[in-house]
């Protein structure tokens, strides 16, 4: 029992880690596993995405004006072209970065979670193996009680069985071997009278 102590002692830290994981893997869960939407507003709160903006968009009337073109429609249309890029590049990798933050939040917890559940899962087996150990001893106990009281009452049954007989057969001894007379005759070895007192 000192030793299933120690273990669950041992494993506390860990069952409750896990716990406190699982609780907050449940309260994320809605959050973790929902599809990652994103509007233009997003977009444009992303950091560096209305400098990288700018930068293009001037560097694309530059590029225009030193051809002579101005604001002509290759120039808008260039403009344009540079800024819908930059969009459609700006959604991918902020999309890519929330997948990545999600699986990252989600797997951790999930990692953590699972010490818990392993330390559970070896708590659980300490239990079953004290459980099985104390039931084994104590039947062995029973059955060493058992196998003494029946070994005690087979030698008193036994000696009270002699007892008996000898008890019986007095008679019959002190005849066939004679009472004290004829050669040979009945020393008082086996020359004796049952009484009621014999001790039994």
């Amino acid at each position: 029992m000192a030793m299933y102590n120690q273990t669950r002692s041992d494993l506390q830290p860990y069952r409750d880690l896990g716990s406190y994981a699982g609780g907050q893997l449940q309260n994320r869960l809605t959050d973790l596993t929902s599809p990652i939407t994103m509007d233009e507003a997003t977009l444009q709160n992303t950091p560096g995405y209305q400098f990288n903006l700018s930068q293009g968009l001037k560097a694309a009337q530059n590029s225009a004006a030193a051809r002579g073109l101005g604001l002509s429609g290759a120039a808008i249309k260039g403009a344009t072209s540079y800024a819908t890029g930059l969009a459609d590049s700006t959604y991918q990798n902020q999309f890519n970065n929330a997948v990545t933050n999600q699986t990252n939040a989600f797997n951790r917890l999930l990692q953590t979670t699972s010490l818990g559940a392993n330390a559970a899962g070896q708590q659980a087996s300490a239990n079953t193996t004290t459980g099985t150990n104390i039931a084994a001893t104590q039947i062995g106990s029973g059955n060493a009680q058992a196998a003494a009281a029946t070994s005690g009452a087979n030698a008193v049954g036994t000696a009270l069985n002699s007892a008996a007989q000898n008890y019986a057969l007095a008679p019959i001894y002190n005849k066939l071997l004679g009472s004290g007379s004829g050669s040979g005759g009945g020393s008082s070895y086996w020359n004796f009278t049952p009484t009621s007192n014999w001790g039994y």
